[in-house]
C-alpha cells in the first residue's frame, strides 16, 4: 500500500514542472514502488472538434507516439454524461470488453486485456482532459487502489491546468517576438529609405555612428530643429547588435512635469489616482533595445537627477513600488538646445551633461548640405504623390533654383511640409516654390503678402463670417475642380481624376449638393 505521504509526493512531482512529459514520467517511477500500473495515458479533451488530444503515453514506462483520439458520439455522451455529474471524479473500467469506449482504447493501445482507472480533469465544471491508469489485466485495481488514484485527480488538474497556460503564454510570447521582429524589419526598411543623403550631406555623422554602434556608449544628437535625430538614431539602433530588440522613443518636452516619472519608469497600480493598472515605463519598455531621449534639455531638474541615478545604476523602481528592476537599454539623446549654455544657467545638470554626452555627434542643418536638397525633392515628389494619388508632378529650373537659395530654418521637416502642400495646391501644373522667394526668405510672409494661387485662397473666418460647414468647403472644392477641368467630368484631366475618386460617386455628391453639370452647367 502507499505510504501515508502518497499524496504529498505525487503533488510535489505533478506540479514541479510545467513539462506535462516530464512529470508523468517522474510519476510513472514513483508509482513503480508504490502503486504500480502498466500504463499511463494523459489527454487534453477538445469538446468542440470531439477529440483526445495526446500528451503523453508510457507503457512499462517508455513513452509510446500514439495519435489523437476522434471521439463517436456515444464515447462522446458517456465522457459529458460521467463528467458532468461533480461527484464523479473517476470511472473504473474493469474489463477491456465493457464498453466501446473500452474496447478503442484497448484496440489503440495494442492491449488485449486490461482493466484502468480513468480520472475527469475538471476546473469549474469544465472537463479539459482525462488521465488514465492501466494493468493489462482484468479486474485488477481494489477499491482501496481505485480511491487512491482518484485522490490524484486534483493534482493532475493543475498540473494539467498550468502547463496549459504556460503553453498559450510561451505561444503569445513568441508571437510577440516575431511580431516585434517583423516590425523591426519593417521600421528598418522605413527608415533606410529614407536617410536621403547618406553618401553626401549626412555621410560623416553616419560615418561617426558607425565607429560606436558595436558599443553600449551613451550617444548625443545634436541639431537644429527638424535635421532628423530620430531617423539616424533609429539608423544607429540597426547599424547595433540590439538591432532585433525594441526602439523606444520618447519626447522629453511633451511630457507633463507631474507624469515625468510615471512615462519614464513606469508605475505600480493604485500609485497614484488614475493608477488602475500596473504601467511599465519607457525603460522597461525599451530593455534590451535603445531608448531615445528626444529633446532632453527639456527634462525638468528633478527628473533629471533620476535620471541620472538609472544611468548610474542601471535600475529603476517603478512609481509607487519598492523593487528595483534592472535595465539594459542604450541611451540615445537628443537635442537642438545649446545645453552647455543650460548647464552653465543652471537649468541642466553638469554630471547628467558629461554622462550624455561621452560621444556627441552634430547633423548638419539642411543649408549646409545643399546636395541634399535635389534627392530630398526627388524623394517626397515620389512618396507624396503616390500618397495623395496624383501624378507626379514636374519641377522648373526656377523651382529647384529656389528651393536651393532657401535657408530652410525648419531644415527637412520643413521641405517636407512645402513639397507635400506644393504638390497639393499645383493641380498637376510645374513646381516652381515660387512661394519661398521673398525678401525675408519667409514662407509666413509670402502667405500674409497674397502670395497664394487662387485655387488655395484659403476661407477667412471673422465674428461676421460664420464658420462654413462641411457641404460647403466641399462644394466649393468640387467646383474649383470642376473649373480647372473646364467642366470635364470623366477621363483624363477630368475632376474625378483630379480629385481621386471614381466619376459616378463623383456626380453622385454633386446631385446631393447641387452643382449643376453636363448640359444643366
Amino acid at each position: 500500500m502507499p505510504p501515508h505521504n502518497f499524496f504529498r509526493n505525487v503533488t510535489k512531482i505533478i506540479c514541479s514542472t510545467l513539462n506535462i512529459q516530464n512529470a508523468i514520467t517522474d510519476l510513472y517511477k514513483y508509482l513503480l514502488e508504490n502503486l504500480p500500473v502498466d500504463t499511463i495515458a494523459y489527454y487534453i479533451y477538445e469538446d468542440e472538434k470531439r477529440i483526445l488530444r495526446n500528451i503523453t503515453l508510457l507503457r512499462d514506462g517508455t513513452p509510446s507516439p500514439i495519435a489523437n483520439l476522434t471521439i463517436t458520439e456515444e464515447i462522446h455522451e458517456q465522457i459529458m454524461l460521467d463528467s458532468a455529474d461533480e461527484d464523479i471524479h473517476v470511472a473504473y473500467i474493469k474489463d477491456s470488453d465493457e464498453g466501446e469506449i473500452s474496447r478503442e482504447i484497448s484496440k489503440r493501445l495494442g492491449i488485449t486485456k486490461f482493466s484502468g482507472v480513468i480520472c475527469y480533469l475538471r476546473i469549474d465544471g469544465e472537463l479539459l482532459g482525462v488521465a488514465t491508469f492501466a494493468r493489462t489485466q482484468a479486474d485488477a485495481f481494489s477499491e482501496e487502489e481505485i480511491a487512491t488514484l482518484a485522490s490524484l485527480n486534483d493534482p493532475l488538474t493543475i498540473g494539467l491546468v498550468n502547463a496549459l497556460r504556460f503553453d498559450e503564454l510561451k505561444a503569445v510570447k513568441d508571437q510577440l517576438q516575431d511580431d516585434n521582429k517583423f516590425l523591426q524589419r519593417e521600421l528598418a526598411k522605413k527608415a533606410g529609405e529614407t536617410i536621403i543623403g547618406a553618401r553626401t550631406g549626412l555621410k560623416s555623422s553616419l560615418n561617426m555612428l558607425t565607429q560606436v554602434a558595436n558599443t553600449d556608449v551613451p550617444v548625443m544628437l545634436l541639431g537644429e530643429t527638424g535635421v532628423g535625430k530620430e531617423v539616424l538614431a533609429n539608423a544607429l539602433h540597426r547599424m547595433s547588435p540590439r538591432r532585433d530588440k525594441p526602439f523606444i522613443t520618447v519626447n522629453c518636452g511633451a511630457i507633463p512635469e507631474s507624469l515625468v516619472d510615471s512615462v519614464l519608469f513606469g508605475h505600480e497600480k493604485g500609485a497614484f489616482t488614475g493608477a488602475v493598472q500596473q504601467r511599465k515605463g519607457r525603460f522597461e519598455r525599451a530593455n534590451g533595445g535603445t531608448l531615445l531621449l528626444d529633446e532632453i534639455g527639456e527634462l525638468p531638474l528633478d527628473a533629471q537627477v533620476r535620471l541620472l541615478r538609472v544611468l548610474q545604476e542601471k535600475t529603476i523602481e517603478r512609481v509607487g513600488g519598492d523593487t528595483e528592476i534592472a535595465i539594459d537599454a542604450r541611451i540615445v539623446a537628443a537635442t537642438h538646445r545649446d545645453l552647455k549654455k543650460l548647464v552653465d544657467e543652471g537649468k541642466f545638470r553638469e554630471d547628467l551633461w558629461f554622462r550624455l554626452s561621452a560621444f556627441p555627434v552634430v547633423i548638419p542643418p539642411l543649408r549646409e548640405r545643399q546636395q541634399d536638397i535635389p534627392l530630398l525633392l526627388a524623394h517626397f515628389l515620389t512618396t507624396f504623390s503616390a500618397k495623395l494619388g496624383v501624378q507626379q508632378p514636374a519641377v522648373t529650373p526656377e523651382g529647384i533654383e529656389n528651393l536651393t537659395n532657401y535657408p530652410w530654418p525648419g531644415n527637412v521637416r520643413e521641405m517636407h511640409n512645402v513639397v507635400e502642400r506644393q504638390i497639393i495646391m499645383s493641380q498637376g501644373t510645374p513646381l516652381d516654390f515660387s512661394i519661398l522667394r521673398s525678401p525675408s526668405n519667409s514662407i509666413e510672409n509670402d502667405l500674409h503678402q497674397g502670395d497664394l494661387p487662387p485655387a488655395a485662397t484659403p476661407v477667412l473666418l471673422t465674428e461676421q463670417n460664420a464658420f462654413p460647414t462641411l457641404d460647403e468647403v466641399t462644394k466649393m472644392y468640387i467646383e474649383k475642380a470642376l473649373h480647372h477641368c473646364n467642366g470635364k467630368i470623366e477621363g483624363t484631366d477630368g475632376a474625378a481624376q483630379l480629385l481621386g475618386v471614381n466619376a459616378s460617386t463623383l456626380r453622385h455628391r454633386m446631385r446631393k449638393l447641387n452643382i449643376a453639370f453636363g448640359k444643366k452647367r
